[in-house]
């Protein structure tokens, strides 16, 4: 399935030039992101779930997302030259970094944001750039990794941020913050998964919600 940021643009201009004094409104406007999810496995774990005064704290097992192979694609109507290559972060269910004692939110190994900077175009000082007409296309297969944040299935969110647009005295000096990309990670499996112990994961979501509303997870004997 294809997810999108934004509505469909127009056809690019096939003699669109460089603008790097881009306004952060037109830069955004320009900027189309899609997620086409191409397949997932699951894994389990268990995490400390509050369930509130009358049925108080206690452990839980939980799904949470082991691989991902998702396409990523940005294209652009403008030709965008950037500062530096795009901010781009999966985020999943339920974020609360701090409760695994983490200050970085995002999911997954190897990190998304490098795959897509080294898809990026680059002008002739080395600033990368979005081409008009030249949409960038990033085939990745991630995994859960040692060291971020992991999640439970359910409604994910692909965060692109460019920027700051510009490399001159005209940058803007702040990223820009494009439309957020939903998709789904469907919970449901037929065969028992893996337990993970707690100490090999950093559960970021809420466990009690999770729990309640997909119940627990079959584990492999």
């Amino acid at each position: 399935m294809v997810f999108s940021g934004c509505a469909p643009a127009r056809s690019p201009a096939p003699t669109a030039s460089p603008t790097p004094s881009l306004s952060p409104a037109e830069a955004a406007a320009a900027v189309r992101v899609s997620v086409t999810l191409k397949d997932r496995s699951l894994a389990a774990t268990s995490a400390v779930a509050d369930f509130g005064i009358k049925q108080g704290i206690r452990m839980v097992r939980v799904r949470i997302l082991d691989d991902l192979e998702i396409q990523v694609q940005i294209a652009s109507d403008t030709t965008i030259t950037l500062a530096g290559p795009p901010v781009v972060c999966l985020v999943g269910p339920f974020s609360a970094p701090d409760d695994a004692g983490l200050a970085d939110r995002c999911w997954g190994d190897p990190d998304l944001r490098a795959l897509v900077a080294a898809q990026l175009s680059t002008d002739a000082t080395g600033h990368p750039m979005l081409q008009a007409g030249h949409p960038i296309a990033v085939d990745a297969v991630l995994h859960r990794g040692a060291r971020r944040c992991d999640y439970p299935p359910g409604r994910w969110v692909l965060e692109v941020a460019l920027g700051p647009v510009g490399v001159a005295t005209t940058a803007h000096a702040n990223p820009v913050d494009l439309p957020p990309v939903k998709f789904d990670i469907t919970p449901t499996t037929d065969q028992p998964l893996t337990l993970l112990k707690v100490l090999d994961t950093r559960y970021c979501g809420l466990a009690a919600t999770v729990y309640l509303t997909q119940g627990e997870p079959p584990i492999r004997p």
